[in-house]
């Protein structure tokens, strides 16, 4: 009786554990299965800016290509940098471009999305075609019409020229025109002297033979700040989050990204036609401008140096300009 009751046990203890090893089995099954899933879904709306900020970009626009498993990205031309802040701002965009100082005062105010790039350096030049006009002090006693009253082009001009000796009474800065009225103006000969961005100056160039660079404040900065780099112009922002849960996805962006800036500027045909297609400039001034847009791709660590020597400068020349204070460290966002 007593070997009977010690077998029955004995095989309700084996039934046991083969049920055991079954459901144990079909558990790592679906944990298996869970796992080929993949990770999670992640859709990503990253901000494109119409004019120069958007050239570096296009061959993203253009092939789309993929960051990862599950990840799917879309590309929204936008045509301000307010109406890139709002967006950011409200998470309709994961990722977006910006001018350098309108992305730090977002920042330090609060709203994240630091630097994961610089994808645009300088592009402000001094037009004329005034004879008397080669250097800083040609300008003593003459009118200069000018884009970006208290913005960069106001703040970078009063900078590089105080710092060459020029006194800033004596010249007049007219701020009365937008740019493309300006550049209108320039083209047609109705103005002597500009300070203008890209691509507005190469249009310039090309419809009036008597305008010339008279002074390119990239290589004025480089002069007065010692440096090999001219200062910083775009941002590339990104919410943090993705850096963090998806660094692998993050570090396919900037990839993407920097091969986009090189296949630009070695392209400059298929470049120009693809972004007129985008809607972001038409073909003709595009593809005068690209070599002269600072397009250059440097990681935000990498650009750190440059990107706080041209802070300064805007946050002595107005602290409002880059929300009252330097973006503190998290501002650079790493791979």
């Amino acid at each position: 009786m007593i070997s009977r009751t010690k077998t029955a046990l004995a095989a309700v203890i084996l039934m046991t554990l083969l049920l055991s090893a079954v459901f144990a089995g079909g558990g790592q099954e679906a944990v298996t299965k869970v796992e080929d899933d993949g990770p999670a879904p992640l859709e990503l709306k990253i901000g494109v800016l119409k004019g120069p900020s958007g050239f570096g970009i296009i061959k993203l626009l253009e092939d789309n290509p993929s960051f990862g498993e599950n990840v799917t990205a879309e590309y929204i031309v936008t045509p301000s940098p307010m109406e890139m802040i709002a967006k950011l701002t409200s998470g309709e965009f994961q990722a977006g471009l910006l001018p350098l100082n309108a992305a730090a005062k977002l920042y330090t105010k609060g709203a994240g999305y630091p630097l994961a790039a610089v994808p645009g350096r300088g592009n402000l030049y001094i037009l004329s075609r005034d004879p008397e006009i080669h250097t800083w002090a040609d300008l003593e006693g003459k009118t200069i019409y000018a884009v970006g009253k208290g913005a960069t082009p106001d703040y970078l001009f009063s900078y590089l020229a105080t710092e060459a000796g020029l006194n800033l009474e004596t010249v007049d800065l007219d701020f009365t025109y937008p740019p493309t009225q300006l550049g209108q103006m320039g083209a047609a000969g109705q103005v002597d002297t500009i300070l203008i961005p890209q691509p507005f100056a190469s249009l310039i160039l090309m419809k009036n033979k008597e305008m010339e660079i008279r002074i390119d404040l990239q290589e004025e900065w480089m002069k007065i700040q010692d440096s090999a780099e001219t200062y910083p112009m775009t941002a590339f922002v990104v919410d943090p989050d993705i850096a963090n849960s998806r660094p692998e996805v993050f570090e396919n962006i900037l990839t993407a990204y920097e091969e986009s800036v090189s296949w630009v500027l070695e392209n400059r045909d298929e470049a120009a036609a693809a972004i007129e297609g985008q809607g972001i400039l038409p073909a003709g001034p595009a593809k005068a401008a690209i070599p002269y847009c600072g397009l250059e791709f440097t990681t935000a660590v990498r650009a750190r140096i440059d990107v706080e020597a041209f802070l300064t400068v805007l946050l002595e020349s107005n602290p409002q300009s880059v929300g009252g204070a330097l973006p503190d460290d998290g501002f650079y966002l790493e791979p």
